[in-house]
């Protein structure tokens, strides 16, 4: 597959056409056009913008084909403040052989103060409720 074919399957996946990816990566629709069209190849900009506006698109896969497209569904990611430990204090980790193996996984954090300093010499302060 080609650098424009896995472009075209990103704009497709995200139910996006040119105009509007062109918008979301921040590149001018005439860019995106000339890829299309097979005039131009995609810049390292063009993949970089597109790898910034989609965090978890697999690099990889964009650049060189290999594995899957998306890291996570798009739309899926974990928030700044969501919980992500699993259930359990030990998670399974693939190796390069397809064998998981059990590490254990580091004791969950929680925050408990966030303060926000302001130019005007102000602050506000913001605490869990734990």
């Amino acid at each position: 597959m080609s650098d424009k074919e896995r472009i075209e399957k990103v704009m497709g996946s995200l139910g996006l056409n040119a105009r509007q990816f062109a918008s979301e990566i921040h590149v001018q629709p005439g860019t995106i056009s000339n890829m299309m069209s097979g005039r131009n190849n995609p810049s390292l900009e063009v993949m970089k913008r597109i790898m910034e506006r989609y965090p978890t698109l697999n690099p990889e896969w964009l650049i060189a084909g290999r594995g899957e497209m998306w890291r996570t569904a798009p739309g899926n990611e974990p928030g700044l403040f969501d919980a992500q430990a699993p259930d359990s204090k030990q998670k399974a980790v693939k190796t390069q052989k397809e064998e998981p193996q059990v590490i254990a996984a580091a004791p969950l954090k929680q925050i408990k103060n966030i303060v926000v300093y302001y130019t005007d010499g102000t602050y506000e302060e913001f605490s869990s409720k734990l």
